[in-house]
């Protein structure tokens, strides 16, 4: 049944990957991971009144990752990882029957198995919500496959007094199996920090992983393993199958691969042109300012000329938080003045939302809209009919300086007001 569930949620895969193929961008993290894992081991053929105790075993993993993120709204990831962790349990209580511990003075006779493993884990993630979304839920499946690389099994009895007897020995593929097949399902979510040029992820998550194969090993089968200290005649066999599962808790960090980028350098000055002969200079000709202040604009209206067509460019007079949309309270004495000028005139103006190029193409389109729309609003709770605002929003497209300098960013990140035909 848990191999069928598996099989349908690979199944369901190609479906996914149909879906993203006329995805616009993907996007690639680096990522760590950690999680407390509690493992439980699982026997086919097992005499529950020799071992009535079935205990889980608590062990640390560590994750290295990828994360590529693929859709427009990056809503289909896959993680491939190597992770690092113990899988096992414990045993206890055994052979406790009628009164053999008391007889004996035993307070408890317990096998133990540790085994160490490095796995490659391939999570399938689906990640709701858009790819401007602060807080993303996600659900995951993963192929596991382990590779067992040492740990120890213990058989001991512990007696009343404090005693200990039994013995400890090293694992081996004599009685391990050196590989390991499971299938792990898993919900999360993660929340946005914004970084430098761009955000990280913070991860939590919990997942449960159901083992496929058997992990007795060969000789542990034909009981080449387990003649030790005379413990057991040669004639011993093992029965059945033991299988590995366990639930996972943990947290994971994904740092995008664009904070790694080297800035480009300035672009070097042109040399300067010799001068060959000095020509009289052409007599100036009115020109259309490109960009005006909103005092400049309300001096024009008191002198009753025509600012039709003519745009406000409010750089650095209207400011955001990094990355969102949120107006500073320092923006409020500009946008008042705005919302009192229209309010007295019957124009209709365009609010047009622009970034610089700090994060991804589609990440800045959304977030000049987000802002474009947020003014809007705050005009028209000022007051400012609602018919008299239209936007629009650019991105990064239409830089006015060099995205390359700090000074030419902050001109870029602006908001902008073309003035209309009349109301």
């Amino acid at each position: 049944m848990k191999a069928s569930i598996f099989a349908l949620a690979l199944a369901a895969l190609p479906a996914a990957q149909a879906a993203a193929q006329d995805a616009p961008a993907s996007k690639w993290y680096f990522g760590l991971g950690g999680a407390y894992r509690s493992s439980h081991m699982s026997f086919s053929d097992i005499d529950e009144d020799i071992f009535p105790e079935n205990k889980n075993r608590g062990s640390g993993v560590f994750s290295v990752f990828a994360l590529g993120e693929f859709g427009r709204n990056g809503n289909f990831a896959i993680r491939p990882q190597v992770s690092f962790l113990t899988r096992g349990g414990k045993l206890t209580d055994i052979g406790n029957v009628d009164a053999y511990y008391e007889e004996a003075g035993i307070s408890d006779i317990y096998y133990s198995l540790r085994s160490r493993y490095v796995d490659i884990r391939v999570p399938l993630i689906y990640q709701f919500g858009k790819s401007t979304s602060k807080v993303r839920p996600y659900a995951f499946v993963a192929p596991v496959l382990g590779f067992a690389t040492a740990g120890d099994i213990k058989l001991i009895a512990e007696g009343d007094d404090g005693s200990v007897a039994g013995y400890k020995t090293e694992l081996s593929d004599a009685n391990m199996a050196s590989t390991y097949f499971a299938g792990q399902v898993g919900l999360g979510v993660k929340f946005a920090i914004p970084v430098a040029s761009d955000q990280v992820w913070l991860g939590v998550e919990a997942s449960y992983e159901f083992g496929f194969t058997d992990t007795y090993g060969s000789k542990e089968k034909d009981s080449e393993a387990n003649d030790l200290a005379n413990l057991y005649d040669h004639d011993y066999r093992l029965e059945g199958t033991r299988k590995l599962s366990g639930f996972e808790i943990g947290a994971t960090l994904a740092v995008p691969f664009s904070i790694f980028k080297k800035k480009a350098e300035p672009k070097p000055e042109p040399a300067p042109q010799p001068v060959v002969a000095e020509q009289p200079a052409p007599a100036p000709q009115p020109t259309e300012k490109p960009c005006y202040t909103l005092e400049e604009i309300i001096d024009l209206m008191a002198k009753n000329e025509s600012i039709e067509g003519k745009t406000i460019c409010a750089v650095d007079a209207i400011t955001f938080d990094f990355s969102k949309s949120t107006i500073k309270p320092e923006s409020f004495d500009y946008l008042d003045k705005l919302a009192t000028t229209l309010k007295r005139s019957n124009r209709r103006i365009e609010v047009k939302g622009h970034t610089d190029n700090v994060g991804s193409e589609e990440f800045n389109m959304n977030l000049s809209r987000q802002r474009a729309e947020a003014v809007v609003e705050y005009l028209v709770q000022k007051g400012v009919d609602r018919n008299k605002l239209t936007y629009s929003f650019y991105g990064m497209s239409r830089p006015l300086s060099t995205n390359d300098t700090e000074e030419g960013r902050a001109m870029n990140r602006r908001v902008e007001f073309t003035i209309l035909n009349n109301f």
